[in-house]
């Protein structure tokens, strides 16, 4: 067996994967040209797959990529190829959903005003609504390992919760209903709190739009911590604008940056973060161990874990 690193990893990190493949070959490519001549007869490549370094592979087989939304990762001949690919799903399942956690808490507490608020240096306690979770609903749009930590944290405070998933058909523990994603009309139009969890697949590109916003009750919140692309952005903004919703908190945009004086910088009925949902300090050590997991059970032609279905990208 051989395995190619590329980029190429720091030392310590080098030494952990030579470690869990034994006596196996592994090159730590330092460069595109070093990369392109070692993987003709790589079994395995942990980084960035190229159309010219697959294009180059005569023996490849398993393909460990470093992220794991893949939509901007797999290309043609990849995707139809036999080659496996593993992604790094599960790696930000709590970190991202205590950042989705942290919108819902916001708007349900008024925390989007009072911010402002504060900014003028305004003592008002007027006008604010709040709502009451353990009154409210929780829509989850994805039902995989970030909704199911959503759902989790809605749970706990008391919430109705509502899924939708073209996968999941079993209801975890607090989950009222799972639903296929032919029902997301019915969870739009029932839920205070709608938290995009989706993957950025051919099925999901602008799954959500201007009548899909307005099936929402007026007084419900968007939450879109998954990716930009399942979310019009020009309909999120005039839904916004009209106050079709209640507000919006975005993690991720259609385009990003979010451009300057784009008018979600300005809306007060919005809280935005540049795509840092999944920024925590253990990220790093959690990606690495993914990686000596699959590479150990690559050596002793055990099943792998996080396959992807490339059809799909997710």
């Amino acid at each position: 067996m051989k395995m190619l690193l590329y980029p190429s990893l720091p030392e310590e990190e080098f030494g952990r994967v030579r470690a869990a493949v034994g006596d196996a070959a592994v090159i730590n490519a330092a460069s595109e040209e070093e990369a392109v001549r070692e993987i003709a007869d790589a079994d395995a490549l942990y980084g960035r797959l190229s159309p010219q370094l697959h294009a180059a592979a005569r023996k490849l087989r398993w393909v460990q990529a470093p992220i794991a939304g893949l939509e901007h990762y797999l290309f043609p001949e990849l995707a139809q190829s036999d080659v496996v690919v593993t992604n790094m799903r599960g790696i930000y399942n709590d970190h991202i959903a205590d950042h989705a956690w942290a919108f819902v808490l916001a708007f349900a507490r008024g925390l989007h005003v009072y911010l402002r608020r504060q900014g003028r240096g305004e003592w008002n306690a007027g006008g604010v609504p709040v709502v009451h979770l353990a009154d409210a609903t929780l829509g989850v749009v994805g039902l995989g390992g970030i909704g199911e930590e959503v759902a989790r944290r809605g749970a706990a405070s008391g919430m109705r919760i509502l899924a939708v998933d073209p996968r999941r058909t079993e209801k975890p523990e607090g989950v009222t209903d799972v639903w296929k994603t032919d029902r997301l009309d019915d969870l739009l139009a029932q839920s205070d709190f709608v938290v995009l969890c989706t993957p950025h697949t051919p099925e999901t590109e602008k799954m959500i739009r201007l009548p899909q916003l307005r099936r929402m009750k007026a007084s419900a919140y968007l939450v879109n911590i998954g990716r930009g692309v399942v979310v019009d952005l020009a309909d999120l903004t005039q839904a916004l604008q009209e106050k079709a919703i209640a507000g919006a908190g975005l993690d991720v945009f259609e385009v990003e940056p979010l451009p300057a004086g784009h008018p979600l910088w300005s809306l007060e009925n919005v809280l935005l973060t540049p795509h840092t949902a999944g920024h925590a300090p253990h990220t790093a050590e959690r990606r690495l161990n993914v990686l000596l997991e699959n590479v150990r059970r690559f050596a002793a032609g055990e099943p792998l874990i996080n396959v992807v279905d490339k059809r799909q990208w997710f």
